[in-house]
């Protein structure tokens, strides 16, 4: 699930829906999981984003890694909360993304678009305002194993693209394509489509041992990113 752009109810403070997010997602860890039938395992996000790196496809940039018992070639690492804290304060240039390297065990995707020095805070996907403290807090999960700081690229109107791969003998082939944004139907523009369905064919035969593959593709100034991969049971489809 990714809180980048909900919009705000307007009789709920910034302060209240930001302590809502901390405290739903924190709750949501202590209730037990029904185990649920899995495919072959999608790579975490470093993992990923070195495959992607590797083979020279478009993807969002990474700024910094958080917590991590891995390493990015010429990526910051922040390995305490200070660090992360400072980091944020001082360092990070954004709109930023933050994405968990592990998406298994709850924790969430979520972005920041600016720093307000004043509150010591930084300002949701939403325009809620989040103290740096809480932001910490996030990013501290164990169960996300660390989280990586990247790029946001700016918005889509109509959200990006979610493009669902099958493997085959013969190789990948896109099976369905569809714009993120609920109920958007506008055609894709040919020469996007060609762009994106390069990188996401090129990425998918990268990773041959999952049968299905959901990708999203985000539509950028530099062009189509790939920002993930997850890979689901073929009747989910």
């Amino acid at each position: 699930m990714s809180y980048i752009g909900h919009p705000i109810e307007a009789h709920t403070s910034g302060f209240t829906q930001a302590h809502d997010l901390v405290q739903r997602i924190l709750n949501a860890l202590s209730a037990p999981r029904a185990p649920a039938p899995q495919p072959a395992s999608a790579p975490d996000c470093i993992a990923f984003q070195a495959a992607m790196q590797a083979h020279n496809l478009p993807c969002p940039r990474v700024a910094a890694l958080f917590n991590s018992a891995c390493a990015m070639a010429g990526v910051r690492a922040l390995h305490s909360a200070a660090e992360a804290r400072r980091y944020l304060r001082d360092g990070a240039v954004y709109p930023l993304l933050f994405v968990p390297v592990s998406e298994d065990g709850g924790a969430e995707t979520f972005s920041a678009i600016a720093y307000e020095k004043n509150a010591d805070a930084a300002v949701l996907g939403n325009g809620a305002p989040i103290a740096l403290s809480d932001v910490v807090r996030l990013l501290e999960l164990p169960c996300a194993r660390g989280y990586l700081l990247q790029e946001l690229p700016s918005p889509h109107r109509l959200g990006g693209l979610r493009v669902t791969v099958a493997m085959s003998a013969h190789g990948p082939h896109i099976v369905h394509a569809a714009w993120k944004l609920a109920g958007a139907d506008d055609d894709i523009a040919l020469p996007l489509w060609k762009a994106s369905s390069r990188l996401v064919l090129a990425g998918a035969a990268l990773f041959p041992f999952i049968e299905r593959q959901h990708w999203d593709i985000a539509l950028s100034a530099r062009g189509p990113l790939a920002m993930g991969m997850r890979a689901q049971p073929a009747q989910a489809l």
